[in-house]
């Protein structure tokens, strides 16, 4: 059988993990402030999809919660902006020329991101942006941590780039809006159809020029490391020849935790971008085992950056003794 043929967003392997939006694998979580965190203690990170598909108005439902348990009122100030580019959305219908149009989409993403990023105050750290060539296009593969990782990636990645995205965010009105206009694929995960669709999807996307971002764990990874990568969104930039840009998001976890709706404000975050792979020089080998190759470059980047921040936290300590 050949690659092609051979071809799934999700391996079919009995170890796989629910996504995060997958409610079959839900079950009640005690929430705790992210000062309390703790890597290997789990939250439900299904919780917001429990909630989407519980409500006609997700994005209200949300504010609801989140005014009970943000006692910062941080993640209700995001939602509330959220619910504000609703009034940038007529503006589109009446723009004609195709650029432009994608110009005030994108910018309409950015400043949205930029914002929540303020209103957490993330001490943000981008890496690497200097191997990146401002016309080429990537598909961006990223580990996953934290519903802070969509907008650190849209504020920080130089490329209009579009989220292969849980189609459960289709249910979520504004969010929703922009992420079709901006051209992200939708996925049902644990469904084959919807899943080939997808691929095909990612295929014309990366061959239009239009740049990708993929969490290939499929859910936000909570604990250390990085869970298994599915290989088949990753081959759409084989098939293609689209060069793949690994990213190492770092410190997500600690802003917001996977089920949370409590932010915690200040927190370090580095967005680590790797040199580009160009995809059409790898080997047949090289080419059949893309997914574990990123596996090991990511989890490279992010062992260096747990190294750096314990060499940090160790010399905090000394100098406080020292003091």
């Amino acid at each position: 059988m050949s690659d092609k043929e051979n071809i799934s967003l999700k391996k079919n392997r009995p170890d796989v993990k629910p996504g995060p939006y997958d409610v079959r694998a839900s079950s009640s979580s005690t929430l705790s402030p992210a000062e309390d965190y703790d890597p290997e203690h789990e939250m439900n990170a299904n919780r917001y999809a429990e909630i989407a598909l519980q409500s006609k108005v997700p994005l209200f439902r949300f504010l609801h919660v989140a005014m009970k348990e943000d006692s910062l009122f941080l993640l209700p100030r995001i939602l509330i902006r959220t619910i504000k580019t609703m009034r940038r959305i007529p503006s589109t219908f009446f723009i004609k020329d195709e650029a432009e149009l994608e110009h005030y989409v994108f910018h309409t993403i950015a400043t949205w991101s930029k914002a929540l990023m303020k209103i957490a105050q993330m001490k943000l750290d981008v890496r690497g942006t200097g191997h990146l060539k401002p016309n080429q296009t990537y598909l961006f593969v990223s580990n996953h941590r934290s519903p802070a990782d969509i907008p650190v990636l849209f504020a920080t990645i130089p490329q209009h780039a579009a989220f292969v995205a849980n189609a459960i965010f289709q249910k979520i009105p504004a969010i929703s809006y922009w992420m079709r206009a901006s051209g992200s694929v939708f996925i049902d995960q644990g469904n084959p159809k919807s899943e080939l669709r997808a691929f095909k999807a990612m295929t014309r996307r990366l061959k239009g020029g239009r740049s990708l971002i993929l969490f290939p764990e499929g859910h936000m990874h909570q604990g250390k490391g990085l869970d298994t990568f599915n290989r088949g969104g990753i081959f759409s930039a084989v098939l293609t020849g689209t060069p793949i840009v690994p990213v190492c998001l770092y410190g997500t976890d600690k802003v917001i935790r996977p089920g949370s709706f409590h932010i915690n404000p200040r927190r370090p975050v580095v967005a680590s971008f790797g040199s580009p792979i160009a995809t059409t020089s790898l080997s047949r080998s090289e080419k059949k085992n893309i997914d574990t190759i990123l596996h090991d470059v990511i989890l490279r980047m992010q062992a260096s950056l747990d190294e750096e921040f314990a060499t940090k936290k160790s010399a905090g300590r000394r100098n406080n003794l020292g003091a």
